[in-house]
């Protein structure tokens, strides 16, 4: 016989002897023998936390709303179509008062304004939209530039002095519409335009208000 086996036995039958006889208390009894003495695998109270179900796309986002200024084709087509207008009416009601009072601030600013509508034609040019102006002077598709045409056409033919405050007139309108033009459009070239016409109003206006 195995003496490991024997040495377990005598182990085993002298402990049932002590339990029996009152000398041994039960929980120091150890009967495992050294061959299952391997441990279970430990087991940890602690829970594992339940895997997220979240997304990255589910999470709200409280970025501020774009508030990027935007301007559709037909909106920038009326921008242009109007400001071409414009700028005719400008040249038209200073040919006019160039023609009644001789002043050479009218003369030179002429040829300003008519820069300034061969740029807005390039504007119109570049999206096949059709110029609208028309070929006599004084004559506007649009109503309200042809009533203003009339208005300051009247007031400038009273004296010189008039004629200049006409000038003043005009060119406060064109940096009042353009700049209001300027808040909303969104074409690079249309605000490039936009803001060398305002600019070349600005000096007009000027000259204008040094006359009075």
């Amino acid at each position: 016989m195995n003496i490991k086996r024997v040495t377990t036995y005598s182990a085993l039958a002298l402990a049932t002897t002590l339990i029996f006889a009152g000398c041994a208390p039960v929980a120091e009894l150890d009967t495992a023998s050294p061959e299952s003495s391997a441990s279970a695998p430990a087991t940890s109270d602690a829970t594992t936390p339940p895997e997220s179900t979240e997304t990255a796309g589910a999470s709200e986002t409280n970025e501020p709303a774009e508030s990027a200024k935007t301007s559709s084709a037909s909106e920038t087509e009326a921008l242009l179509l109007y400001l071409i207008e414009e700028e005719k009416l400008a040249h038209d009601v200073y040919q006019a008062m160039y023609d009644i009072w001789g002043a050479r601030v009218f003369g030179n600013i002429l040829k300003s304004e008519e820069t300034h509508q061969g740029q807005v034609l390039t504007l119109l040019a570049s999206r096949n939209i059709d110029d609208p102006r028309s070929a006599t002077a004084g004559v506007f598709v649009n109503k309200d530039l042809q009533a203003l045409y009339d208005d300051l056409i009247a007031k400038g033919a009273k004296s010189a002095v008039d004629a200049y405050e006409v000038g003043v007139m005009i060119e406060e309108l064109d940096i009042k519409d353009i700049s209001a033009q300027l808040a909303t459009a969104t074409d690079a070239d249309v605000i490039l335009t936009l803001e060398k016409l305002r600019s070349g109003s600005e000096n007009h206006l000027r000259a204008f208000n040094n006359q009075i």
